[in-house]
């Protein structure tokens, strides 16, 4: 084995050369003669001769106007000693006249001997990755949104890979500070989606599912709705990787939730309708048995509004539902759910309120209804009362239905027994 014949170093480096397909060059920095191979000249189309005398002036009128001066100072540094190697990205002229895109890297030769005063170095044609990148960038901004790649490592830390330049339109934010600092993402969301955005990511990772959130951003004051959509995967090293993409889903978002607002709105008084508060009303129950929270209800109606109707016809007794919707809504608490649920018939939840608590605020209500001015269309001024039914939730209730009924039962005895009052259950 010891026997076996041994490249030489040239021929090895040769060797290497060729398998890599580099230019070498070799600057005299007291001549300022330029040596070069031929696979330095090929790059840009040329014989080795047609480059004679190869001079570094010669390399920098090659060189593009918009990267001369940037090649000229870092090759500076590196003469200065402030930096170990020569390292720029520069684009040629190609000897038809389009532009190569080169990595030329080299270093100064130290030795002990003085007279040696050379820089080496070698050139790489890196046009195609170029194009490619450039190719994706193009792609990349014809997209709707900010393509990325988000890495979480091993020990739970993360950050960017990539981040596409639409992060300037969609975050304020270029992609060279997200890449540095991916807290720069994460503090313009907005503190009540943060933790919501946290906890997708984490079981994204942890089961290995599509990462798919919609969360808010504020951005110049202005807030904004934005969903991100990305595939997770795990490399060699455990590390996960999403490739994925931001848009913004703003005008979506507000048509979404205007829907969701009609959906569970009444049209005339601008209360929650009835399907919302049999809703609430379900959830609130859950609680209630799950938690022994206690709550109460009040069934109203505005009475006699079959005359008012009659007497001043549908427009003024309109106005009569939307003016008592505005008496209930302004005496009420934010946690209490007030909703119209069909005619002249409302229904208010009260959440953890006893029932000696709730009689009481459905006296006020009551009290305010009778002090209220309503008015016809001849601006004259009419009375309106109400009469109302109070239910408390306890453990002899096992159902909506049976909530619902016992409020009307209340609320119909109140009717009998001479309207503008409030009877209440029979429950502490």
């Amino acid at each position: 084995m010891d026997n076996a014949p041994q490249l030489s170093p040239e021929a090895r480096l040769q060797a290497i050369l060729d398998g890599t397909r580099a230019g070498t060059w070799e600057w005299n920095l007291d001549t300022g003669e330029v040596l070069v191979n031929h696979r330095w000249a090929e790059m840009l189309g040329y014989e080795p001769d047609e480059l004679m005398p190869m001079t570094y002036e010669l390399w920098q009128s090659l060189s593009h106007p918009s990267d001369r001066e940037r090649a000229k100072a870092l090759m500076a540094r590196h003469l200065r000693g402030e930096t170990p190697y020569f390292d720029c990205v520069v684009r040629l002229r190609h000897k038809r006249g389009h532009w190569r895109w080169i990595h030329t890297r080299g270093r100064r030769l130290s030795d002990s001997d003085p007279a040696i005063n050379w820089v080496c170095g070698t050139h790489l044609d890196i046009s195609g990755e170029r194009e490619t990148q450039h190719r994706l960038q193009r792609l990349a901004e014809s997209l709707p949104g900010v393509i990325y790649t988000f890495v979480m490592k091993v020990d739970g830390s993360f950050g960017f890979s990539y981040v596409s330049q639409k992060s300037i339109d969609f975050y304020g934010i270029p992609p060279e500070l997200a890449l540095q600092d991916p807290d720069a993402i994460f503090d313009i969301i907005v503190n009540e989606d943060l933790g919501h955005v946290h906890a997708s990511i984490e079981r994204s990772a942890r089961n290995m599912e599509e990462w798919r959130c919609q969360y808010r951003v504020q951005l110049a004051g202005e807030v904004r709705w934005m969903e991100g959509v990305a595939q997770p995967e795990k490399d060699e090293v455990g590390q996960i990787i999403w490739h994925g993409m931001i848009t913004e889903i703003t005008e979506r978002k507000q048509l979404e939730l205007e829907l969701e607002r009609l959906s569970i709105t009444d049209e005339l008084t601008g209360l929650y309708n009835r399907r919302h508060m049999l809703r609430t009303l379900e959830e609130q129950i859950a609680r209630a048995k799950r938690y022994q929270e206690v709550f109460s209800v009040i069934a109203l109606d505005v009475d006699h509004f079959k005359q008012i109707n009659d007497s001043w016809g549908h427009l003024v007794g309109d106005q009569v539902l939307i003016q008592f919707a505005g008496v209930l809504s302004a005496r009420v608490r934010r946690t209490d759910v007030v909703a119209r649920t069909g005619g002249e018939e409302f229904l208010i939840l009260l959440p953890n309120t006893t029932n000696q608590d709730a009689h009481r605020v459905a006296e006020a209500l009551r009290e305010a209804t009778e002090r209220e001015d309503f008015r016809n269309e001849d601006s004259e001024t009419f009375t309106v009362t109400m009469s109302g039914g109070v239910v408390t939730w306890d453990d002899g209730l096992a159902s909506i239905r049976e909530l619902l009924s016992r409020c009307d039962q209340r609320l119909y005895q109140a009717k009998r027994e001479g309207r503008n009052r409030i009877v209440v259950s029979d429950q502490p």
